[in-house]
C-alpha cells in the first residue's frame, strides 16, 4: 500500500502525527520516496519565483460595505411612525373582534375602549356608505365583516409603503 498525496504533504509541511511510519515506509518504497523528490521539487521551484503584484484587487468585491448611514433619513423615519400607528389602530379595531371570539380572556378594560373606538368606526364606514358612487357592473363578491375590509385597507397601505421605501432605498 502507497502513501497518498496528501500524507506526503502533510510530511512535508511537517504536520504530521505518522512521521515514523511514513519514514519507515518511504525507506521500504522506491516509488512513494520517488514521488516525495518530485513533490519537494515542485515546492522547491515555487518557492524560487519572484513575488509578483495583482493588477487588480480580488478582494474587494468581497469586502464588507456598510449598508446603511449611520443615520435613517426623514422620509425612512416618517413612513416607520406612520405604519407604527396604522398598525395599532388597526389592532385596537380588532381587539372587540378577538374579545368575541375569546371570551375565555378577560379584558374588559380593554374591550371598553375597544368598543368605543369600534362605534366611532363603524359610524365612519356608515358615514363613507351613504355616498353615491356611479353604478358598476354586478361582480360575484363574497360577503366580507368590515373587520377584513379594514385588515385588507390597512395592508395594501402598508404594502405600498414597503414599495416606496424599497424603490427610494435603490436609487
Amino acid at each position: 500500500m502507497h502513501l497518498t498525496e496528501d500524507q506526503l504533504n502533510e510530511y512535508l509541511d511537517e504536520a504530521t502525527i505518522e512521521r515514523v511510519q511514513i519514514e519507515e515506509h518511504l525507506s521500504s518504497c522506491d516509488e512513494c520516496a520517488a514521488r516525495l523528490s518530485t513533490l519537494q521539487n515542485v515546492f522547491t521551484e515555487l518557492d524560487s519565483l519572484p513575488e509578483l503584484e495583482l493588477t487588480r484587487d480580488l478582494a474587494a468585491p468581497f469586502t464588507l460595505r456598510p449598508s446603511l448611514p449611520a443615520q435613517l433619513p426623514k422620509f425612512l423615519t416618517l413612513t416607520v411612525t406612520l405604519q407604527a400607528a396604522v398598525a395599532l389602530t388597526a389592532i385596537g379595531i380588532a381587539i372587540p373582534f378577538i374579545a368575541n371570539l375569546m371570551p375565555s380572556i378577560n379584558l374588559s378594560a380593554f374591550v371598553g375602549v375597544s368598543i368605543q373606538l369600534q362605534t366611532q368606526w363603524t359610524s365612519w364606514l356608515d358615514t363613507l356608505s351613504t355616498f353615491q358612487l356611479p353604478p358598476m357592473p354586478e361582480l360575484p363578491i363574497v360577503e366580507m365583516s368590515s373587520l377584513l375590509i379594514t385588515l385588507a385597507g390597512v395592508s395594501v397601505i402598508w404594502i405600498l409603503g414597503n414599495g416606496l421605501l424599497l424603490r427610494n432605498q435603490l436609487k
